[in-house]
């Protein structure tokens, strides 16, 4: 199934170099906050939504507790990012990657203890940003848990320098929506039980936790 939504398969080769620069350096830092928000230790299954080429959810699956229950599972719509990310997993068995979309996941109900996404909400449109968050929400368990690091609206002058230089290099209406706010108010439509700010970072860059 294709999405509407912007995919990375051309990037696939130069991701993993690329990435870091994009956040200049911050990379690592805010996926580490985001996999300490995870709670991994009680956790069996997570989702990592828009994964690239694996390296959160590689990540993830290191940390995960050894036992036969455990799995980390990297999704992106990309076929290209999951063949890297499949060759940079070789070896590792509670790890899995899958080619699909975010708005019509191939999981049944209540699956995921919790979920993870981070950078990949400013590549989908606000349609699409709703359709994805009630599909993770339906594919976690109760009261599961879902943290997204994004860009968001910008909060000082770097920030708004940083993001609004992002949307007009690339064109993308969807950071835009962003910067706008447009991603809150999807949270807030959308079937979570609760969500909040958890922090910002570079100006323009928020961590969320969500709850179902």
């Amino acid at each position: 199934m294709q999405t509407s939504g912007r995919t990375l398969d051309y990037a696939a080769g130069v991701y993993d170099f690329l990435s870091p620069l994009m956040t200049f350096g911050q990379e690592g830092r805010l996926g580490r906050k985001a996999i300490g928000l995870l709670g991994l230790k009680a956790r069996n299954k997570v989702l990592d939504i828009g994964c690239g080429t694996g390296t959160l959810s590689i990540e993830i699956a290191g940390l995960m507790p050894a036992n036969p229950d455990s799995l980390a599972v990297g999704l992106d719509a990309a076929p290209k990012m999951i063949e890297r990310a499949r060759q940079k997993a070789r070896g590792l068995r509670n790890i899995r990657f899958d080619v699909a979309i975010a708005e019509s996941l191939p999981y049944p109900d209540g699956y995921f203890d919790c979920a993870v996404s981070t950078f990949f909400f400013h590549h989908i449109n606000f349609g699409l940003k709703r359709k994805s968050l009630a599909e993770i929400w339906r594919v976690l368990k109760k009261d599961g848990e879902l943290v997204i690091v994004d860009a968001a609206r910008p909060y000082n002058l770097w920030g708004r320098l940083c993001a609004w230089s992002g949307y007009f290099l690339f064109k993308q209406e969807e950071i835009k929506e962003n910067i706008l706010g447009k991603l809150e108010e999807a949270f807030g439509l959308s079937p979570f039980r609760s969500w909040h700010k958890v922090s910002s970072h570079l100006g323009y860059v928020s961590v969320f936790k969500l709850v179902k």
